[in-house]
């Protein structure tokens, strides 16, 4: 199945974070002159994420995807839903 990624930190990849503070501005993240993902602001004047391809993913197709995840949101929803549920599992013990 397809997969992306979406980070606050990346691990290798290197760049600056886009100047444009709009939403869907991004830049490019970089390992070893390659392309393999993108810095991009999901909201307007707020920080952006680091969006990357994973299995049979393009970077463009990634940060695209992620765009779709975020609309009322700075990260994407599936990720947002996650957290939620790690938090009241750890609330109640659960974890």
């Amino acid at each position: 199945m397809p997969t992306i990624g979406v980070t606050h930190r990346p691990l290798l990849a290197e760049d600056s974070w886009p100047t444009e503070q709009q939403r869907g501005a991004r830049t490019a993240l970089v390992i070893e002159e390659e392309v393999v993902g993108y810095w991009i602001r999901t909201r307007s004047d707020c920080r952006p994420l680091a969006s990357h391809a994973a299995w049979r993913t393009r970077p463009d197709r990634a940060t695209e995807l992620i765009l779709g995840f975020t609309p009322h949101a700075r990260t994407p929803e599936p990720l947002r839903q996650a957290r939620r549920l790690a938090r009241e599992a750890r609330a109640t013990g659960a974890a």
